[in-house]
């Protein structure tokens, strides 16, 4: 009862071994798995992978660090993915500050392209913040559409307030990757104070294994570490919390569109 909702699979280190890792995935309860793409060649690749194994899903859509090689014409072909019937997102898509700002005007409109478009599709988005998370929620806001724009704000970095005023759009969720399971972690109280009726899991393939398999390359597999680490910091029992995320996951995602 376990879905993975972010896990880049096409990764040379995990596809040499995709059969032994979905094996290990299906063996730890892991029933699905959400690939997003980065690009145009990765919505395209995961694709013929999802095509291929029942339990694989993907989402569609260019990562704001891809943004400087990508055109507007990509958009298009992302359009016509999105009618694939294995596709349950746009993303993973979103800003991010930390590498590059010399871009920055160029992340947003390709932001704001694909939540339009999210909304056209009736489509979630996967959302990737850093360093940014104040421009991304104003441009959610801008382009919210009650009973259309939902999603999933992934590998959460901001703090508790930017959460609070998330949470007030009502249909986006949260999700944390592996590194919360490390010593150096910032702070519980923001994974205390979301509401189990707004968390998902993820493990954010092949980055951020959790402890014990910290330095290894992550896989979907892993996932239960981390879920172990959530039910700890929110003192509850682990199978009531993975039961209440599944619900929340199936809630998001169309899986069977």
């Amino acid at each position: 009862m376990i879905i993975d909702t972010h896990a880049h699979l096409y990764y040379k280190e995990l596809t040499d071994n995709l059969e032994v890792i979905l094996e290990n995935a299906e063996k730890n309860g892991i029933e699905k798995i959400i690939i997003p793409a980065v690009d145009l060649k990765t919505s395209e690749v995961i694709l013929n992978m999802c095509e291929k194994n029942e339990s694989l899903f993907s989402a569609v859509g260019i990562h704001p660090s891809e943004v400087k090689s990508a055109s507007k014409n990509d958009i298009k072909f992302i359009e016509e993915f999105t009618s694939h019937k294995k596709v349950v997102a746009i993303g993973e898509i979103g800003l991010d500050y930390y590498w590059d700002r010399s871009y920055n005007y160029e992340q947003k409109v390709f932001f704001n392209e694909f939540i339009e478009l999210a909304n056209d599709k009736c489509l979630p988005i996967i959302i990737h913040t850093r360093d940014s998370v104040d421009d991304a929620i104003k441009i959610v806001k801008e382009r919210f559409i009650e009973g259309k724009t939902t999603g999933q704000f992934h590998c959460y970095s901001g703090d508790i307030n930017q959460m609070k005023e998330i949470l007030e759009l009502k249909s986006f969720y949260f999700s944390f990757g592996g590194n919360v399971t490390y010593k150096n972690y910032k702070d519980y109280t923001i994974i205390e104070y979301l509401s189990v009726e707004r968390l998902l899991f993820e493990t954010d393939s092949p980055f951020l294994p959790p402890v014990p398999n910290r330095g290894k390359k992550n896989e979907p597999s892993f996932i239960v570490f981390t879920i172990e680490k959530i039910a700890e910091i929110k003192k509850m029992d682990m199978q009531t919390l993975i039961q209440s995320v599944y619900a929340n996951t199936l809630n998001l995602f169309n899986f069977n569109r």
